[in-house]
């Protein structure tokens, strides 16, 4: 940056609301430039700040700025200075928002600016812990009563007259109105100084999105407890006739205390068409948070019911429980679209200790037809208090309007998460609402315009094209034992088969296969053509008389896996998933499935497998997941085939036989983003090569060979990215 900073950029640096790269380009101009630190003290009362340009200035003429050192800490600190800093001018505000020809190019966003004062009414800002779509939050506290709270300002300069100050005079009613332990509740509302604004109760906690990114994926215990208060709080928002719509981990925040608060009620609404305040809802906008969003809820907001907020804390639920949302594609629409089209993924594919009274519990909210979901969130606490009664650790106080005490385990989990969390902090794609004038940037994509108002259109009107033949299932939960099963991410799940009808040999085929497998110990799963999958079927009588495609093969029976066995499934053309896991293999046994060109997920762990058979997996170039943990004979020059498998997202090699050479042989398997080596011969040696997986997100190294310092130059490489989460196991 050659030329000085505007001023307008100059006041968006000190309010901490530039994105990270043309903060870091500010920072570097402000610490070559005398001229723009001076401008600074315009805006500051800062003693240290004038300390600093002192400091400068003594540089500036021939001192040795070694002399006078100014540390990170409080270089940090100035230039993340809030609104507390920037003094209460008029003509200073109406300078700093005078646009600056010169350094357009380097905004890279425009969005409102906050009002640059310091107190609102009764209350005296002390900074910014938060900023959405329609306002910014502020760390307050009360002038008279000394009270700490937060308020919540609207971010709109034209507030006197458009939709979104009347959305924003809507969250001040609908919080108003409500009064319950697991909803933050409001104190105060106003207007003032040309804005209005919103007073909640100060939350001493953290919400579950910063949590899920400091700790990982939660306990069993702990998600269902938390899962409980939401949904106990929800219940009370839906019996006053309001859907959230827009639930997800940053909208859910944990006290100290073990309680659950909602947050953000800005997109609820009625639950009754043609209400005034859903009057306010912009139809060619697209309200709630993709990861999460029902299938319906896309399509229209107008005729969405409390089951839309269901589906959407189903998806936080195996979000608390695996570490990852359930859907996640390249850009919003593809997510929605997941949503919609896509298969639900199994809990117990990432968590093979998940009771299957909590595995169908997650299903049935996840239902892509809101009739055949679970209908209430009454229904929901209640399968989780039968849950938690038979873990016996949590004691529940029931009262007319419940909410779960909590129990030890929460609070020490919120307390161990050090950050202070912004309460509407939205990054990755994650906000709330898609209009066709937004343009939405991701993973270094673009999509325009054009894009948003053609997808929209498709997922309003023509997404429907495609007739199904629904099965009817019986949504009614089963209590029965954990389903065993990988512990790995399902990366991609595969759509419903939306392909034109069998051919009657296929047909004969496909059949043959799942009565075989079904007399061999199998449990299968099947998707008939433009229908729905079918549950997990164990016995032959279960299968139903109309065609289908065999898609997922799990052999429950522990036999001996031989190429004659798995020479049964080479006429099928449709195999997503192979679990031979905890069965013994030979070593030929898998050159009889090198045909299966569909097969994504494959899983081996504890199968004995060695080097050799592995090599059999070659041919399988779509496949995204493979698991070989616990396969003391999978070494190094085992790991040579993974170079070919180009599709690969997931790989878990915890506990095999490896060292740094193995690992030469994945660093350039570019797309995966879930990878574990516990329990190996990796080192420090490696780290130069875990680099090079760009997109990795999750990765697990306890009781690997790298150190922590290995560790902790692992997670600052990959924190620095903008544009991807990073979780490492061990934390370092």
């Amino acid at each position: 940056m050659d030329k000085c900073i505007s001023d307008n950029l100059l006041l968006q640096y000190l309010l901490n609301d530039l994105d990270t790269d043309t903060c870091e380009l500010v920072r570097a101009h402000l610490n070559e430039c005398p001229s723009c630190q001076k401008r600074t003290e315009i805006y500051s009362e800062d003693s240290e700040l004038k300390q600093w340009q002192e400091c400068h200035l003594r540089s500036q003429n021939g001192d040795d700025s070694k002399n006078h050192p100014f540390s990170q800490d409080k270089l940090d600190r100035l230039f993340n200075s809030t609104v507390s800093s920037i003094q209460q001018s008029k003509t200073t505000v109406a300078k700093s928002v005078r646009p600056s020809s010169h350094n357009s190019s380097i905004l890279l966003r425009k969005e409102p600016e906050p009002p640059p004062i310091r107190v609102i009414g009764q209350y005296q800002l002390i900074k910014k812990i938060g900023q959405g779509g329609m306002g910014v939050v502020y760390e307050s506290v009360h002038s008279r009563l000394k009270k700490q709270v937060v308020l919540k300002l609207l971010l709109n300069k034209d507030w006197e007259n458009t939709d979104q100050t009347q959305r924003f005079y809507r969250e001040m009613e609908l919080i108003g109105q409500l009064d319950h332990p697991n909803i933050v509740k409001a104190t105060d509302a106003g207007e003032a100084d040309d804005t209005c604004f919103l007073v909640m109760e100060y939350l001493d906690g953290h919400d579950l999105k910063t949590i899920l990114k400091q700790e990982g994926p939660l306990s069993i215990t702990a998600a269902c407890s938390i899962l409980r208060q939401a949904a106990n709080g929800l219940q009370y928002i839906h019996n006053h006739d309001l859907i959230h719509r827009d639930i997800k981990p940053s909208n859910l925040f944990l006290t100290t205390d073990g309680q659950v608060k909602i947050l953000d009620l800005g997109l609820a609404g009625l639950r009754h068409a043609g209400s005034s305040l859903d009057d306010l809802t912009d139809t060619n906008c697209i309200m709630g948070s993709a990861y999460y969003m029902a299938p319906e809820q896309a399509q229209s907001i107008k005729t969405i019911d409390q089951r839309s907020d269901i589906y959407s804390l189903g998806c936080t639920f195996y979000q608390l429980l695996t570490g990852q949302v359930p859907f996640r594609r390249e850009t919003p629409v593809e997510t929605i679209i997941a949503h919609r089209e896509d298969s639900v993924p199994r809990l117990a594919d990432q968590l093979p200790e998940i009771p299957v009274l909590l595995e169908e519990l997650f299903q049935s909210m996840a239902k892509k037809n809101p009739d055949d979901r679970i209908q209430t969130m009454a229904e929901v606490v209640k399968i989780l208090d039968e849950f938690l009664n038979q873990k016996s650790e949590l004691p529940l106080n029931e009262t007319s309007d419940t909410y779960l005490t909590e129990s030890q385990e929460l609070k020490e989990l919120c307390l161990k998460t050090v950050l202070t969390p912004p309460v509407e902090a939205q990054k990755y794609y994650s906000s709330t609402q898609y209009q066709p004038t937004q343009r939405i940037l991701k993973y270094k994509k673009i999509i325009i315009i054009a894009s948003i108002i053609i997808m929209t259109g498709i997922l309003t009107l023509g997404i429907q094209y495609i007739s199904r033949t629904n099965h009817t299932t019986n949504t009614k939960l089963k209590s029965s034992t954990a389903i065993p099963n990988d512990r790995q991410p399902e990366k991609e799940n595969p759509k419903s088969i939306p392909a034109p009808g069998l051919t009657s040999t296929q047909a004969k085929i496909e059949r043959d296969v799942a009565n075989w497998a079904l007399d061999h110990g199998c449990e299968i799963n099947i998707v008939v053509p433009y229908g729905e999958e079918y549950p997990t079927i164990e016995q032959k009588k279960s299968l139903p008389n109309e065609d289908f495609y065999v898609k997922i093969i799990a052999f429950k029976k522990i036999q001996m896996i031989t190429q004659e066995k798995l020479s049964r499934l080479s006429g099928l053309t449709n195999l997503y998933e192979l679990q031979l896991n905890d069965n013994p293999i030979e070593d030929d046994a898998l050159a009889a499935v090198s045909g299966l060109t569909s097969l994504q997920k494959l899983d081996l762990h504890a199968s004995g497998i060695t080097d050799k058979g592995l090599s059999h997996i070659s041919n399988l170039k779509n496949l995204t997941n493979l698991s070989l943990q616990i396969n003391s004979n999978i070494t190094d020059e085992g790991l040579q085939v993974i170079n070919q498998l180009k599709n690969l997202v997931s790989l878990n090699l915890a506990k095999t036989n490896i060292s740094d050479e193995g690992l030469i042989f994945i660093q350039n398997n570019q797309k995966i983003d879930w990878l574990n080596i516990e329990g190996t011969k990796v080192s420090d040696e490696s780290v130069k090569h875990l680099k090079k997986l760009i997109l990795l997100e999750h990765l697990f190294v306890k009781g690997s060979k790298i150190s922590k310092a290995g560790i902790k130059e692992i997670n600052d490489f990959f924190k620095k990215r903008n544009h991807l989460p990073f979780y490492i196991n061990p934390t370092p």
